[in-house]
């Protein structure tokens, strides 16, 4: 599904937006460049000579820094939400205070992001461009618990211990005004032995170094990643209980891909995604790999475990070749089209200075998109993490399935980007532009498919359209709609599927795109 224009604008001015639409739509005239701001473009570009159909389209989401080579002096700091080639849809500069790892950035919902930034961490809508305060500040990571509306973020400590001096994590969790609602002690969970062997000679030992947190709201649990333990953690977010480690120091029997056990799957890893109920995602940096200390391979890795055998296996990989050895930051992340989305982000490559490095990988591990920020006149661009997103829900090609006592069309349904809550929507199904079914959904969390099905009854010979129209909880729409014919046998003719933050597709009927209108329209009321 092509992307091709995304709007912030007030609720009046979507109302004329539409309406513009509309005429263009009937004169078959197509804008250029729709855009929530308009900046110059950075240079940071895709490198594949050519664009892959097996790339997942949308928009990246990232927070990018630009400075100095030669000097090491700061140059400026943003988010920014690009297009797949590079090119700017959304910008807003933000603090250098903290460091680059120290501001995570991500979705809650369809029109709110949650950032950290020097003075404590903020939520900015993006279409009324409202900011909110939350009042606590933390390190790497920011998560929300949409239940109970508090936060998480990590901390760091000093402790003086026979002579020395070791770094521990607290796990804070916040409400929605700054008040600390419990703080956990990573240090519960380590030995001071655990100490990497690389690190065991530094003046303050790093000992945990969490990096990242996912919370679970299902099980009311949390997952946290510490980089120098090369061990993830699965705790009680209620009584701070350690259930299971993962890794080097964990209580899983651990195989790599090709089913060999080892006693380490990662080394210094970042970027620990939880993607279903027995599956996680992660970047290994492979850095300090005590194995191999010249291996110097980062890859991505998903590993899907069984909690009642307590076994571990690597279940996909890509090992990435030495020129993207990543030795701090990194990400890896889930797509709909089930490729992964990584992030290579140290920007000293085995002696060779350049910026961040973005990639997409099918689970063939077919390099299908490339983003990679060069140095030029001295500038350098650097990012730790990226998202890839949407503006509003994703649905696949319809796929028509004839049993002997039904015939009915199927869709997957996607929310607009990885959330780790359940969003509520809802859809609508036209055949030949007459509405026919209209009912509300949840959005699985992780961006897992949700299947719609709508059972035809008796059709006549001839030439067909049907079509869905898919809303979010913030009204944004998208449409697919497919020609086919029957002729005693369902055949697909025509199909044509364009996605607009507003929701309007060229090639749908008027009807539906009228009623489309008006169901915007409701939405909007709701919100007001």
């Amino acid at each position: 599904m092509r992307i091709n224009k995304s709007l912030n604008l007030s609720s009046y001015s979507k109302l004329v937006a539409v309406f513009v639409i509309l005429i263009l739509l009937q004169t078959q005239i197509t804008g250029t460049n729709g855009s929530i701001s308009i900046s110059t473009n950075l240079p940071i570009q895709n490198s594949l000579d050519e664009t892959s159909s097996n790339r997942f389209e949308g928009y990246n989401l990232l927070v990018l820094e630009q400075n100095n080579f030669s000097t090491g002096g700061f140059l400026s700091r943003k988010i920014v939400i690009t297009d797949l080639d590079g090119n700017i849809i959304i910008e807003r500069g933000i603090s250098s205070e903290p460091l680059l790892a120290d501001q995570p950035i991500e979705f809650i919902n369809s029109t709110t992001l949650i950032y950290g930034d020097y003075g404590g961490a903020k939520l900015w809508n993006i279409e009324t461009n409202v900011t909110v305060n939350l009042y606590f500040e933390g390190h790497h990571e920011i998560e929300m618990d949409h239940l109970r509306d508090t936060y998480f973020t990590l901390d760091s400590y000093e402790v003086d211990i026979n002579e020395k001096t070791y770094l521990f994590d607290l796990i804070n969790e916040y409400n929605s005004t700054g008040h600390l609602i419990r703080s956990i002690d990573t240090r519960n969970y380590v030995e001071l032995w655990q100490t990497c062997p690389f690190e065991d000679e530094l003046a303050i030992l790093d000992l945990t170094h969490a990096n990242s947190l996912v919370f679970d709201e299902d099980e009311d649990m949390m997952y946290l990643n510490c980089r120098s333990t090369n061990t993830f953690y699965k705790i009680d977010h209620q009584t701070g209980d350690l259930i299971w480690g993962l890794g080097e120091y964990g209580n899983f029997t651990m195989y790599d891909i090709y089913g060999n056990q080892r006693d380490y799957l990662f080394f210094h890893s970042h970027s620990l995604e939880k993607i279903g109920d027995d599956r996680f995602l992660l970047f290994d940096n492979d850095f300090h790999n005590q194995t191999d200390a010249m291996n110097r391979h980062s890859r991505l890795v998903e590993i899907t475990i069984d909690e009642d055998k307590m076994q571990a296996n690597v279940t996909w990989e890509w090992s990435a070749p030495v020129d993207y050895w990543s030795i701090i930051w990194g990400d890896c992340d889930l797509l709909p089209n089930n490729n992964k989305l990584g992030v290579f982000g140290h920007t000293t490559y085995l002696g060779e200075s350049q910026g961040s490095k973005a990639i997409e990988v099918s689970n063939e591990g077919e390099i299908v998109w490339k983003l990679f920020s060069p140095m030029e006149e001295d500038e350098l661009y650097e990012f730790y993490r990226m998202e890839r997103i949407r503006f509003s829900p994703i649905t696949s090609a319809p796929i028509f399935v004839d049993l002997e006592d039904n015939q009915y069309f199927e869709w997957n349904v996607w929310y607009n980007f990885r959330s780790k809550t359940n969003f509520t929507g809802e859809y609508f199904i036209y055949l030949d532009n007459q509405l026919v079914e209209n009912k509300n959904i949840t959005f699985p969390k992780y961006w897992e498919p949700l299947k719609v099905k709508y059972y035809l009854g008796e059709i006549t010979d001839g030439l067909h359209q049907i079509s869905i129209v898919v809303a979010d909880e913030g009204g944004h729409l998208s449409i697919d709609s497919e020609f086919y014919e029957n002729i005693g046998s369902i055949k697909f003719r025509i199909g044509q599927k364009i996605e607009l933050i507003l929701g309007l597709s060229l090639g749908i009927g008027v009807p539906v795109l009228f009623v489309s209108f008006f169901t915007w329209v409701k939405y909007l009321r709701k919100k007001n």
